[in-house]
């Protein structure tokens, strides 16, 4: 677990409980990844790792919360745009984002197959179409 996983978190635990749009949790999570990359010179493996501190903090409190599944395809989404527009840098970038962000995503499915305590998508504050 990461400084920056730990600021995710946090964060989108915050918007869960104050009953965030998607949009708003979208717009989070590519602010705070963007903000990331912009710290200081970073090379693919690094934006991988910050994508997939992102994803896996979605995932913990998908968990620890019971928040939707949702959330995790949100943030993962959010966290490959945020990378995909970040400009000339991203070509090179994007396919040790999208390998590391697959990669967490793998897991979260395997653990959802034997997790019963995971909910349906289409519950809870996210709707489909925000």
């Amino acid at each position: 677990m990461t400084g920056f996983e730990d600021a995710m978190a946090g964060e989108l635990a915050a918007l869960l409980r104050a009953g965030a749009p998607a949009h708003a949790v979208r717009i989070a999570v590519r602010e705070r990844v963007v903000a990331r990359m912009e710290r200081g010179p970073l090379g693919a493996r690094e934006v991988g790792d910050t994508v997939e501190s992102a994803v896996r903090a979605a995932c913990r409190l998908a968990r620890e919360l019971q928040a939707l599944d949702e959330l995790v395809e949100i943030v993962c989404r959010a966290a490959l745009e945020a990378v995909r527009g970040h400009g000339g840098q991203s070509a090179t970038w994007l396919d040790e984002a999208t390998l590391a962000a697959a990669a967490v995503l793998g897991d979260w499915s395997r653990q959802g197959v034997t997790d019963p305590g995971r909910r349906p998508v289409d519950d809870g504050p996210f709707e489909r179409g925000q």
